[in-house]
């Protein structure tokens, strides 16, 4: 697929960056343009509801115009108005495609990779970053619902003395606030969806799910990962995972590191972490805790180029 030409010859696939469930997503480069940008192309199934996946993505990040989320780019055509999704005509299957920014600064997985864990400071400061995207989503009445380290990339790449620039992106499963989320990763998963996963709670119940909280649990293993170096629900497979996302409380993060203010502890695992959604913090009672901590702080240090894989 590597030099295929999409759109009327408009973009050239490059390199292929990541592949997922229902997407391929290819670094690519458009014709009179120097700098590149990343087509997102759905997979070939019999399933409609893959291209409607792919369709839904596109019109989501359309509607989500902030420096924290991926932007768009329009479709132009002739005497047309632009659109935000198009066929990719010349693939077997004629599957469906969207145009993003190419994100050079590399995951949130492999920046941790590198780093192990990061200080107080930083950790508020990519979680301020990333909680003010979702907070503009959920203002517009979406919720991601798949906050994982590598559903975060950063725009630039990370160097000392410059802001961080976490950006969301993968909108796959996002949702309206008040809708019944469908899929995810069930490791990040908080307790009211793996009971909808698992089809554990009748119909009236998961329509209930407020998905706002459900953004607020994906910060809650953010903050954690960043911070304790490890995730704070892990298992030998899925079935113990489960358990101990449903029933045990996380190891104080006081015992994984010194250097943790045990209000910033409590914050993520009573706040952020707690089994019933009601008792966790608003996205905006968060931020404020981690704007004393986080306000204005940049980078201690450059990440390394060379650990860096395909960038995103």
């Amino acid at each position: 697929m590597k030099g295929l030409r999409l759109y009327h010859d408009r973009f050239r696939l490059e390199e292929e960056i990541r592949s997922g469930g229902f997407a391929t997503v290819w670094r690519a480069t458009e014709s009179g343009h120097d700098a590149p940008l990343a087509l997102k192309i759905g997979r070939i199934t019999d399933d409609p509801g893959f291209d409607r996946t792919i369709i839904k993505e596109a019109e989501i990040i359309q509607r989500l115009q902030h420096p924290g989320i991926v932007r768009l780019f329009l479709l132009p055509r002739q005497d047309r108005t632009p659109v935000a999704y198009a066929r990719a005509i010349e693939m077997p299957g004629q599957p469906f495609f969207f145009a993003m920014e190419y994100l050079a600064g590399g995951t949130l997985a492999d920046f941790l990779k590198e780093t192990k864990r990061v200080s107080v400071a930083e950790a508020a400061a990519l979680g301020l970053g990333i909680g003010r995207a979702l907070d503009h989503m959920h203002l517009l009445g979406y919720a991601h619902n798949d906050l994982k380290l590598e559903n975060i990339v950063f725009r630039y790449p990370v160097a000392a003395g410059q802001a961080y620039s976490p950006t969301l992106i993968d909108f796959g499963i996002a949702t309206r606030v008040k809708l019944q989320a469908t899929a995810g990763s069930f490791y990040i998963m908080s307790p009211e969806q793996l009971v909808q996963a698992k089809m554990l709670a009748a119909p009236e119940v998961a329509e209930a799910v407020d998905h706002t909280k459900v953004d607020v649990w994906g910060m809650g293993i953010l903050l954690y990962r960043m911070l304790g170096g490890c995730l704070p629900f892990d298992g030998r497979d899925e079935r113990s995972v489960t358990s101990r996302i449903l029933k045990s409380r996380p190891q104080s993060l006081l015992e994984l590191s010194k250097d943790i203010p045990p209000e910033l502890d409590s914050v993520i695992i009573d706040g952020c972490l707690a089994k019933n959604p009601a008792y966790r913090l608003s996205l905006v009672e968060l931020g404020q805790y981690l704007r004393r901590y986080g306000e204005g702080v940049v980078a201690t240090r450059d990440a390394n180029p060379g650990r860096r894989r395909r960038l995103w």
